[in-house]
């Protein structure tokens, strides 16, 4: 009987139907196994396409012109011919192309568009995919410094109109001129006429107007106000 035992144990296993397999088989999934870590680690080392640089940094004067283009460089670690795109995640950047392909190298320009921004610093990321597993982020900024440039002092003037008050004896009319309503800081004095303009007032404000007469007797009052935004 233990000749049997011992004889059916090796049987079974050597013919491949015993839920242990032999040392031999394990050995031989365990390289199979391995060989796919292998693969796969070596896909992964193949994901090293040198950027240069690794970020950019624009700086401009709020109001001028743009800062000049930047451009990022990309390099092909072997010489097979791979896709590349790129994309940005603000407005005020740009980048070009947007889809190529590379076998050394490729070049990437990045423009920025400093148009109605205020001062200050703006950040983004550029993009850039390499074949279908690489993918790489390269930080954008923008310092918008303020302008040295005084605002404009250019003057203009405002003509008013208004109608003649009836039943009364008036002496003349008073324009008043402020920058809020009810808050007038000018006071023209005119005769009695039905138009007058004002003269010296700021390109970009808004201003408020009223116009009362005036006798012997006092002053009315104010008219309704009007308003105008000096261009």
């Amino acid at each position: 009987m233990r000749h049997y035992v011992r004889a059916t144990t090796y049987q079974v296993a050597g013919s491949g139907h015993s839920n242990h397999p032999s040392p031999t088989m394990w050995f031989g999934k365990v390289l199979g196994i391995t060989a796919v870590i292998l693969g796969l680690a070596s896909e992964g080392l193949a994901c090293h396409q040198p950027i240069s640089p690794s970020s950019l940094t624009f700086y401009a004067v709020q109001g001028a012109t743009n800062p000049p283009k930047q451009i990022l460089t990309v390099r092909n670690t072997n010489t097979s011919t791979k896709t590349l795109t790129a994309s940005d995640n603000a407005t005020w950047l740009t980048v070009s192309p947007t889809s190529t392909t590379m076998t050394t190298s490729k070049t990437i320009t990045a423009a920025v568009s400093t148009s109605g921004r205020a001062a200050g610093t703006y950040n983004a990321n550029i993009t850039i995919k390499v074949a279908t597993w690489c993918t790489y982020t390269v930080p954008v900024k923008l310092v918008i410094s303020p302008s040295t440039t005084p605002p404009p002092t250019t003057t203009k003037s405002a003509t008013l109109t208004w109608n003649a008050v009836t039943g009364a004896t008036v002496t003349g009319y008073k324009v008043y001129v402020g920058e809020a309503p009810g808050l007038y800081t000018r006071t023209v004095t005119v005769g009695n006429v039905t138009s007058s303009t004002v003269n010296s007032l700021t390109v970009g404000r808004m201003y408020y107007f009223v116009v009362t007469a005036y006798n012997s007797a006092g002053e009315s009052t104010p008219s309704n106000m009007v308003s105008k935004t000096i261009q």
